[in-house]
């Protein structure tokens, strides 16, 4: 049996096991604190884990005579899937798998059989099926659950694999190694329910470590989201013919992708990168030099294919299922603690529920630790320096300081608008002088609101809340921090000057006849205003409560929004019907365009993490006060089931939206010019990247 690390992203079998330190949300029992590596204590937690797995018979004999290639897809028309317009896997070069020390060496090759077939065929007649594997230790291989147990084709269980590394055709095995599993673990979710994609994941113990390689694949858990990650495949694709052979070859592609799991079908990894039913099982990669894995490919799709991903809030539970499988040798010594859950009908089925101890955060909650730590910085005390944003001082104060972050906040979704309505520079220029983009502000100062509110809540509520907020705002960060500084840096002094001053200057409620107009409107016009996104389930049902609190204190929600061109009820509408979830839009499309990294636009090497700046505070506050909206309407947390959340709101909206609702277009025409630069040098860069692509393809014909 091998020994393997219990760190994320390190496997070796000359590693010696010590105590589990995942990476996953402190959610199950508490247990002993334990400090970390700078001496911090971190909150360990205990997490229980269902495991299937069964033991499979031996398989000797060599490479079987006759393969096929199975595809599956979310899309009962299309095939596990060539997505571009052109074809981009490219063959492996052998000195990558043909030794020991190749980048590819632990990609490995299987042939399966299934339990179906062996009824109807003898072993040397049927067709086995091919998939890729990777290795985790030397005798432990990650593939696809649906290698384990197939529903799509009725082929049900595993029962024999064959597993070779630096395979290249059966008629050139010289370099490469076989072994056979001995048994395999997967989640119970795959193998009792059809659909289940999500847990498409399974490990395949083999009879002895392979000795012919040098290095194991590392993993981690999959990134919430991802802007130009330079995700890639690599695998036995079984489209391709080689030496009269489907599959016998290794293919790479490599692609720049934007994704965010919290969008995506099932929360899966989504990527236009070409495969066929053979790379089952490959690694995602997510970078093409440092080769860690964040999820295993699984599933086609007309227009992309998908993996499914490790760990975080959507993710399979990585480490359990590895270290059941790494106990596993064969059937004459299952584990004590197993269990067989339906031994009456399936008695090859055995149960592990296993136990793990973690310490370190999951990644969407040291996101969002960050966020909070830089979002307390807003309201620290006013610096003398407050609108210069090289110096480490920069803050607001608690009173202006939310205000300049809702502004932050405006500044960023208006400029995604703008980006995805217009696509070009000239066109920005223009719409940013005739388009308010009305909702936007009236958000930003609903969200400021409701994180206003999650502050000043106790720690178990905050903690409900969070679970929700950590994936909104890991999900957001990689897009709006690296394009939000130059919008900030280049508006911040001329309009913030402005409208602080406009923000001071605001006079006493009015008693005009514009005023008095506006106080004879209905109830029932103040639900109809902001026309627009139709409401649904909970966002409808958070909306309706919102517009009865503004009821039952009519006077007061309705003389604070006279000295303005509106009224609170048009103020709510519009925030919810017109603008809605408008950061998490604009991170879909806008944002990416303005970061030359729409998915399927520039080919361009991934840009570098942004250097954080001294604005970077508003930023994060921004992020997390939509986050914690989301969290409020969806979530249905203590926060917003009492009458006090509601009214709590109302006070913010009332004191910071007649403030803040008339800057609304000033802000479109202050980052109208950014945004319209900004788009003119990605065009710039795309045609320059076009041009050399076809002096290349001149040069070499």
């Amino acid at each position: 049996m091998s020994t393997i690390t219990n760190k994320p992203g390190v496997f070796k079998d000359t590693d010696k096991p010590d105590m589990l330190k995942g990476k996953h949300p402190a959610r199950g029992k508490q247990v002993a604190s334990q400090p970390d590596d700078s001496g911090n204590v971190e909150p360990a937690t205990t997490k229980m884990t269902p495991v299937y797995f069964w033991y499979l018979n031996n398989a000797k004999d060599d490479v079987p005579r006759y393969t096929q290639s199975i595809s599956r897809a979310r899309d009962p028309v299309s095939t596990e899937a060539v997505v571009n317009n052109f074809d981009g896997r490219v063959k492996v070069p052998d000195e990558h798998f043909n030794n020991r020390s190749g980048k590819y060496r632990a990609i490995v090759k299987l042939f399966i059989l299934y339990e179906q077939q062996q009824l109807l065929l003898k072993d040397n007649e049927a067709a086995w099926p091919i998939a890729t594997g990777w290795l985790v230790a030397k005798d432990l291989v990650v593939t696809a659950g649906h290698c384990a147990f197939d529903h799509s084709h009725g082929l049900g269980r595993a029962v024999k694999v064959r597993a070779y590394i630096g395979y290249q055709g059966y008629q050139n095995l010289g370099n490469a190694e076989g072994r056979w599993g001995t048994a395999i673990a997967t989640n119970p979710e795959w193998c009792e329910q059809l659909g289940a994609e999500p847990r498409d994941i399974s490990f395949i113990k083999l009879q002895s470590p392979f000795v012919e390689v040098d290095n194991c694949f590392h993993w981690t858990q999959t990134p919430f989201a991802q802007n130009s990650a330079d995700l890639g495949v690599v695998g036995y694709p079984g489209d391709i013919m080689d030496d009269g052979e489907r599959g016998a070859r290794m293919y790479e592609m490599f692609a720049s992708t934007d994704y965010r799991l919290e969008d995506a079908d099932d929360h899966m990894l989504q990527y236009k990168i070409d495969t066929y039913g053979g790379n089952s099982g490959s690694p995602v990669f997510n970078n093409r030099w440092s080769l860690v894995a964040i999820g295993v490919h699984v599933l086609g799709g007309q227009s992309y294919n998908s993996a499914s991903v490790f760990d975080g809030r959507w993710g399979n539970r990585f480490w359990a299922l590895q270290l059941v499988a790494n106990d596993l040798s064969t059937q004459d010594k299952v584990p004590g603690t197993a269990s067989q859950p339906d031994k009456d009908h399936r008695n090859w089925l055995y149960l592990i529920n296993k136990e793990t101890t973690e310490t370190k955060a999951d990644l969407a909650d040291q996101v969002l630790s960050n966020s909070k730590r830089q979002a307390a910085k807003v309201v620290a005390p006013v610096s003398t320096h407050m609108m210069n944003a090289t110096l480490s001082e920069l803050s607001f104060g608690s009173e202006v300081g939310p205000e300049i972050s809702i502004l932050a906040a405006a500044a960023i979704a208006t400029a995604g608008r703008l980006a995805a309505d217009c696509r070009t520079g000239s066109q920005a220029e223009s719409l940013a002088m005739t388009r308010p983009y009305d909702g936007i502000i009236s958000r930003a100062v609903l969200a400021e609101a409701a994180l206003q509110v999650y502050y000043a809540s106790d720690g178990d509520t905050q903690k409900e809340a969070e679970l929700f907020m950590a994936p909104v705002v890991a999900g957001l960060a990689p897009f709006v921090l690296k394009v939000a500084p130059r919008l900030l840096k280049g508006m911040l002094e001329p309009s913030l000057r402005v409208l602080v001053s406009r923000i001071g200057g605001m006079t006493a409620p009015s008693t005009t006849e514009a005023g008095d107009n506006r106080r004879s409107r209905g109830q029932k016009a103040e639900q109809e205003t902001g026309f627009g996104r139709t409401l649904e389930g909970k966002e409808q049902e958070f909306f309706d409560e919102l517009v009865k609190a503004v009821g039952a204190d009519t006077e007061v929600n309705l003389n604070s929004f006279l000295p303005t061109l509106t009224t609170i009820g048009d103020f709510i509408g519009s925030a919810f019907k017109k603008a809605g979830p408008v950061l998490a839009d604009v991170a879909k499309i806008g944002l990416p365009l303005l970061l030359g990294t729409e998915t399927g636009g520039l080919n361009a090497p991934p840009p570098a993490p942004a250097p954080p700046t001294y604005l970077d505070p508003l930023v994060h506050r921004a992020m997390m006060a939509e986050a914690c909206l989301q969290a409020c309407i969806e979530r249905r947390t203590e926060l917003e089931l009492t009458e006090s959340f509601f009214k709590k709101l109302l006070t913010t909206v009332r004191k910071v939206g007649p403030k803040l609702v008339n800057v609304a277009p000033y802000a479109a025409k202050l980052v109208g010019p950014i945004v319209a630069d900004i788009l003119r040098e990605v065009k710039e860069k795309k045609e320059a990247e076009e041009k050399k692509q076809e002096f290349l393809d001149f040069s070499w014909g």
